[in-house]
C-alpha cells in the first residue's frame, strides 16, 4: 500500500522541506502551487491557483478530479494545508479584492479541501496539519488581513476536529519568523535589523522551514494519534513575551 500525502504551497521554502520531509519518509507527494517549479520530489505536481479554486465551481471540481485520480484506489495518509497569502497595509480600507483573496487562501482552500478529501482519507489515522500563524494570537501594525485569516484557520481546525470526530485528525501548526529566502530578502540590506529580530526571541534565533516540516510530519505519522484539534505554538519563546515600554 502507498503511502500519499498532498502539499499546497510547495514553490516556497515551508512547502518544500513540507513535501522533501514526506517524501524521505517514504511517501508519494502531490504538490499544489500557482508557481511550478522544479521538484523530483513530488509524484505529482498540479498547478493551481488557490483564490480561483474558491471562487469558481469548475475549478473545484478540475483539482479534485486530480488529486482524486492520483490517489486511486489508496487512501490520503496526509493534507498539509500550506499556502498562504499575505498582504500588509496600514491604510484602511483594505481593498475589498485583498481580503476577499486573504479568506480565500489562508482559511477558506484549506476548509474546502479538507472537507472535500476527508472521505479519501484513511479512516482513523488520516491526518491534515494546517500551516497557521502566531498572528492568528499575536499581530502588529498592518497584518490585519492576515492575521485575521489565521485566526479563522485556527479556529476552522478546532471546528473540523470537532465535527470529523474519530474519522481523520486536524491540527494546525502556528510558527513565529521562519527563515525563508522571502525574509532573508527583506533583511539583505539590514543586517543589523535581523540580528534584532533573532535577539527578541529567547532562543537568540529564527525557526527554519526543516523544523516547521519535522514538526507536520510528526503529527501525520501516528506516532501521536492523542494530539486532534491542537493549534501548536512553534514560536521559539516569542509568543511567551511582553512588549512594553517599562
Amino acid at each position: 500500500m502507498r503511502n500519499l500525502a498532498v502539499v499546497t504551497g510547495t514553490s516556497g521554502a515551508i512547502g518544500r522541506a513540507i513535501a522533501d520531509r514526506f517524501f524521505h519518509a517514504g511517501y508519494l507527494v502531490c504538490g499544489i502551487d500557482r508557481v511550478e517549479v522544479d521538484n523530483d520530489k513530488l509524484d505529482l505536481f498540479i498547478k493551481e491557483d488557490l483564490h480561483t479554486f474558491v471562487s469558481r465551481n469548475q475549478a473545484q471540481e478540475g483539482l479534485l478530479s486530480k488529486i482524486g485520480d492520483w490517489i486511486g484506489d489508496d487512501t490520503l495518509d496526509a493534507l498539509v494545508n500550506n499556502a498562504a497569502y499575505q498582504f500588509v497595509s496600514q491604510v484602511h480600507p483594505i481593498p475589498a479584492n485583498e481580503m476577499i483573496k486573504s479568506y480565500s487562501i489562508n482559511a477558506i482552500a484549506p476548509y474546502l479541501l479538507t472537507a472535500n478529501l476527508a472521505g479519501r482519507m484513511t479512516p482513523g489515522l488520516g491526518s491534515v496539519v494546517n500551516i497557521g500563524s502566531i498572528h492568528s494570537r499575536l499581530t502588529k501594525p498592518g497584518f490585519l488581513a492576515y492575521a485575521a485569516t489565521k485566526a479563522a484557520l485556527a479556529m476552522i481546525t478546532r471546528g473540523l476536529a470537532l465535527d470529523f470526530a474519530d474519522r481523520i485528525r486536524v491540527n494546525c501548526i502556528e510558527p513565529a519568523s521562519i527563515q525563508t529566502p522571502m525574509l532573508l530578502e527583506g533583511f539583505k540590506d539590514f543586517p543589523e535589523k535581523m540580528r534584532e529580530l533573532e535577539n527578541f526571541h529567547p532562543q537568540k534565533r529564527i525557526g527554519t522551514p526543516s523544523e516547521i516540516a519535522e514538526l507536520a510530519f510528526q503529527i501525520s505519522s501516528g506516532k501521536l494519534r492523542f494530539l486532534h484539534g491542537s493549534c501548536i505554538d512553534m514560536s521559539g519563546g516569542i509568543a511567551c513575551r511582553l512588549h512594553d515600554p517599562a
